[in-house]
């Protein structure tokens, strides 16, 4: 009797939206990049105007704190370049790749990051779930909020900030056949599902990190 191997299933990432309107906007990812760019930054300033907290005196008791506050923390950016290709479902004899090519992929990605201000329909579904500003973003009651499924541990909600898209073939009736997109996102922090999910995913992995303690014994 042979060994049977099994295969671990290979999940793909995909883009979300995290609202209702029409049409939904939904893709998965034909190839998932090889790499995934994760950007945050920090910033010091002095605490209070005159460096030592007195000019922190004025104002609403929350303006206080952020006057004193000394280190600010940027929201989370990534950056990730996508491929699509329609020759392997032109294989399939597959009815929507022989007609436009990868127009209807193209044209999801692209709505993404249009405004959906006029869009029937075009709300988050956070409105329903307990208020409109639980994103802490001005720009999320506008541009589709986005939930960006990498694996079933980083599922976080953002805005695509950036999206350029680089048409490389095309088919005789110049329907785009290969594109490589470069896709700028920033996740939405703060107390919203999604993101509490991830962080708490991160607050749980780090804890696991203690089971290489050992490897301190070497450090000093």
């Amino acid at each position: 009797m042979s060994d049977f191997i099994q295969r671990p299933k290979l999940l793909r990432g995909a883009f979300v939206e995290y609202g209702l309107s029409l049409p939904p906007l939904l893709f998965a990812f034909q190839f998932n990049p090889e790499t995934l760019t994760r950007n945050r930054t920090a910033s010091y300033t002095p605490a209070g105007a005159d460096g030592s907290g007195n000019g922190c005196r004025e104002g609403s008791e929350a303006q206080q704190r952020a006057c004193l506050s000394q280190v600010q923390v940027s929201e989370e950016t990534l950056g990730l370049t996508l491929m699509l290709d329609a020759t392997d479902d032109l294989d399939d004899n597959q009815m929507l790749p022989g007609q436009f090519g990868i127009g209807p992929q193209l044209s999801a990605l692209e709505l993404m990051i249009y405004p959906k201000t006029d869009q029937l329909f075009g709300f988050p579904i956070g409105n329903l779930l307990g208020g409109d500003d639980q994103f802490g973003a001005a720009n999320a009651k506008t541009i589709p909020i986005l939930l960006f499924v990498w694996g079933r541990k980083r599922v976080m909600p953002v805005v695509m900030t950036s999206l350029q898209i680089t048409e490389q073939e095309y088919f005789p009736d110049l329907n785009p056949k290969r594109a490589q997109i470069a896709v700028q996102l920033k996740v939405l922090e703060g107390f919203n599902p999604p993101y509490l999910y991830s962080h708490g995913w991160r607050t749980a992995l780090a804890a696991m990190n203690l089971a290489n303690i050992g490897d301190f014994a070497d450090v000093l």
